[in-house]
């Protein structure tokens, strides 16, 4: 399938076209994480270079160690060879006197599948660089959603744990799409703990779920505090009497947004290993709670993640997006 997405300057709006194609594609390449960048040497040296720099070098929100949202590559147009063209994301640039408007251009699957192509066109320099940063925070939520999207597909398919899912639907009455790799190491009346392990690193997702009285419980402390209560109660450290809580010295992320059109707080922070001297074990998390009307409850799955000092964005990511699964049973 292939669909390309017209962002006018003109009309400062993102108008979509959908085309079918029956073509069957070549599998992308590129690595989770990466963008390839098309610009001319004598370009990438100066301000457009630099913007475009400065947006992919952005942190990636909450981790432990600094780590930039994207890692990426340059290469110049003219090497831009039909290999290159199959790289799973693309930002590709054209600054030229030849160029009547400045515009953005996104496609999707142009050339490989899965595959976000953003082209980016400008006249000169100037033009290049005011385009860019008008519309880098579009940019750079435009791969990684597309990301996320190629991570749930994977997960809703051949990769997806069936028997994981089946439980937590027949026990719990909402279901994940977990991949293979997880495992099943608590499942309670009102908490399940699934994880997967690896000689150097731990990923996780915590799911409670308790009555729900009124809309202060979404708030930002409650939704903390009931995360303390649970993760102490069933997370334990590695050293007798600790346990997992919230690091609350950097104030965590909230924001409120619409998961699978149902109302979602979601809490981005970090958490530590309290209770016991000499522990130091921590990482980052991601919680979403939302409310099940139908069985009037406030349903939490909260996924975090553990890698010592190794990098975390792409692991956090994936536990990212296995929680955008989360549905609840009707």
């Amino acid at each position: 399938m292939k669909k390309t997405v017209y962002l006018f300057l003109a009309v400062l709006v993102f108008a979509s076209c959908e085309q079918n194609s029956q073509r069957l594609m070549p599998a992308s390449t590129g690595s989770p994480g990466h963008i390839l960048i098309i610009m001319a040497k004598n370009k990438w040296k100066y301000s457009p270079g630099e913007v475009v720099r400065e947006a992919f070098n952005e942190d990636y929100e909450i981790l432990p160690q600094s780590e930039p949202v994207f890692d990426y590559s340059q290469v110049p147009n003219e090497a831009y060879s039909k290999l290159l063209r199959r790289t799973r994301n693309i930002l590709y640039t054209q600054i030229s006197v030849n160029i009547k408007k400045p515009e953005v251009l996104i496609s999707y699957d142009k050339y490989s599948s899965p595959q976000l192509i953003i082209t980016v066109k400008a006249k000169n320099n100037k033009e290049f660089t005011e385009t860019f940063n008008k519309y880098a925070e579009k940019i750079v939520y435009s791969f990684d959603k597309a990301e996320r999207n190629r991570l749930i597909k994977g997960y809703s398919g051949k990769l997806m744990n069936k028997n994981i899912k089946t439980q937590l639907e027949k026990n719990h009455k909402y279901t994940l799409n977990v991949p293979k790799g997880y495992k099943l190491d608590i499942d309670s009346s009102d908490f399940v703990w699934i994880s997967r392990e690896t000689p150097w690193s731990s990923q996780g997702l915590l799911i409670w779920d308790y009555p729900y009285r009124d809309t202060s419980e979404l708030h930002l402390e409650s939704l903390l505090d009931k995360r303390d209560e649970m993760t102490k109660k069933y997370i334990p450290g590695p050293a007798d009497s600790s346990y997992m809580t919230t690091e609350r010295l950097i104030d965590p992320l909230y924001k409120e947004f619409l998961l699978n059109n149902v109302y979602t707080a979601e809490i981005k922070g970090l958490w530590k290993v309290t209770g016991a001297k000499g522990v130091f074990m921590g990482g980052p998390f991601i919680s979403f709670s939302t409310v099940d009307q139908k069985r009037n409850r406030i349903i939490t799955v909260d996924g975090y993640v553990y890698g010592g000092k190794k990098k975390k964005r792409n692991l956090l990511r994936q536990v990212q997006a296995v929680m955008y699964t989360l549905k609840v049973v009707e």
